[in-house]
């Protein structure tokens, strides 16, 4: 309806009676109403309301037009809901429903059995005889239809009811287009909700498995889908429900083209569940030649409007992010591992075999001077259990960065001296006793890591050493020693990191010491109680 028809239909009703603007009110008011709230559902059955208190109409429905000029919605007033039990599905635009859908103008009946397209009524169907139809078209398209018959008051429908419900169709047109717009902002921001908060996981620590199985419930939600899985070619990487096998998925939708694709499957598959035969398949990018994608089950067909195929676009790009990402993580953590064993590899034969290559040449030189056999022997031995605890220091380390998910106090000290010795040029090594990981309690990490940090850093940067050792021992009490042989602490040095560390040790009730002489090296022992 133009504006001009809008006009002249105003004009009529300014004019039908005299003085009295009754009418012209009673419509305006009806207008005013229809235009009221947001929410689609609620506006059509206010149209429908409004539109038979106007036009003195028994009954009144509005059509929504559905794919194949069909009626996929029915909204209605004046019927009980006595009488619609008892009548069967409502209609699917036959008959003379139909032609407003196939000629959407203006239609007035006096009689519906006269019409050439009339088919009858269903069973039970109250009796209808007047009719009066006008198409509701929003946006240049044509949405639907408004349906009214039986005039109450008259023997027919008028031709200022012709007029009276074309004005009210445009403003249903204009009440569905607000109506709709509206939907899909709130469609457009439950989208991006939930692109922004499951995007930002991975970056927050949360793991893989929690961002894409929070995707499928996320998505399950705002689609109403009755199943959503993510799906990497047989795999089941993440779903709503119970776990079930998607072998035949990829085999199913897997030479399909790119972008979102909407299927009926007729035969029984696991994945399919509570009725669902309907299946939306959104790609997620992946390897060349794999299938990766999101999988969606309803009962029945779903059509998805723009803004939930770009909201769903939008997830899949997450959920491809997220799977990079973490494979990133993890060959990153793999690096890291193999930088640890090099580490490691480096440590054994600097420290290790150089320390068994030693033993080996001061066993040979007992061979030659018998009188000198005790002494030598006793370091030989002492020199023997060093590199011993050396090997199983190690050995732990190359167990630990093999994967172990918490830090353990051994894994804390070796971390804090790999990297104070980061640039350093020589590494020292490190040597554990007893149970450190068991019985030390995380209180005293932080204590630990101070002594290690005062210790190493003066050795490394004043001692002048060649040699520098790192002792943890747990027993009864818990032993840090730092030890180095350069030149030991001058008299004059800045002694107020130690002064730090002896407060440490009485804080825990322990007791800090230091050894040291010109030339000689210098041992800091920091002792504190584990029982």
């Amino acid at each position: 309806m133009t504006f001009q028809e809008v006009r002249t239909a105003v004009d009529a009703l300014a004019a039908k009676d005299g003085n009295d603007p009754t009418a012209l009110r009673d419509v305006l008011e009806a207008v005013l109403l229809v235009g009221q709230g947001l929410e689609l559902d609620l506006a059509l059955q206010r149209i429908v309301d409004v539109a038979a208190g106007v036009l003195d109409a028994r009954y009144c429905a509005l059509g929504v037009r559905g794919p194949e000029l069909s009626l996929q919605a029915f909204v209605y007033t004046g019927i009980s809901p006595d009488v619609r039990a008892t009548m069967g599905r409502l209609p699917v635009g036959h008959g003379v429903l139909g032609e407003l859908l196939h000629h959407p103008e203006v239609l007035r009946i006096e009689r519906l059995s006269d019409h050439p397209a009339s088919i009858g009524f269903p069973p039970h169907h109250p009796p209808m005889n007047t009719f009066l139809g006008a198409p509701i078209i929003v946006r240049g398209e044509l949405f639907g239809s408004i349906y009214l018959t039986e005039k109450q008051g008259a023997p027919a429908f008028t031709e200022l009811d012709e007029k009276i419900v074309a004005v009210l169709a445009v403003a249903a047109g204009i009440a569905v287009d607000n109506a709709r717009s509206f939907e899909s902002a709130q469609t457009r921001l439950h989208w991006m909700q939930l692109l922004a908060d499951r995007g930002s996981e991975p970056v927050r620590g949360i793991s893989l498995d929690d961002t894409l199985t929070g995707v499928c419930a996320d998505v399950a939600a705002l689609s109403h889908a009755t199943d959503v899985y993510v799906v990497t070619g047989a795999e089941l990487v993440a779903h709503t429900g119970d776990p079930v096998d998607v072998a035949d998925v990829a085999d199913t939708f897997g030479a399909r083209d790119a972008g979102l694709a909407v299927s009926a499957v007729d035969d029984e598959r696991a994945w399919l569940r509570d009725g669902a035969r309907w299946v939306t398949v959104q790609p997620i990018q992946g390897p060349p030649g794999q299938f990766r994608a999101i999988v969606l089950t309803h009962v029945d067909r779903r059509v998805w409007t723009a803004e939930e195929e770009a909201g769903l676009a939008g997830v899949a790009r997450v959920a491809s992010l997220s799977i990079a990402y973490a494979q990133q993580q993890e060959l990153a953590r793999e690096m890291e591992v193999l930088s640890d064993r090099h580490r490691i590899a480096r440590d054994l034969h600097d420290l290790v075999i150089q320390r068994l290559f030693a033993i080996g040449m001061s066993m040979q030189t007992m061979k030659a001077r018998p009188a000198e056999l005790d002494g030598r022997m006793d370091q030989a031995i002492t020199d023997l259990d060093s590199t011993i605890a050396q090997i199983r220091t190690s050995i732990f380390d190359l167990h630990s960065s093999s994967g172990q998910s918490t830090r353990t106090l051994r894994r804390r000290v070796l971390d804090v001296v790999a990297e104070l010795a980061a640039h350093a040029p020589i590494t020292p090594s490190v040597a554990f006793s007893g149970p450190v990981d068991t019985i030390v309690p995380d209180t005293l990490s932080p204590h630990i890591e101070a002594v290690l940090r005062e210790g190493l850093s003066n050795a490394l940067r004043h001692s002048d050493a060649e040699w520098i050792g790192v002792r943890i021992v747990a027993s009864d009490n818990l032993v840090v020693e730092v030890s180095d042989d350069g030149v030991g602490i001058p008299q004059d040095a800045r002694r107020s990191g130690l002064r730090n560390l002896e407060r440490r040790a009485t804080e825990c009730g322990g007791v800090f010491s230091e050894r040291s002489a010109p030339g000689e090296g210098t041992t800091l022992t920091w002792t504190v109680p584990l029982a």
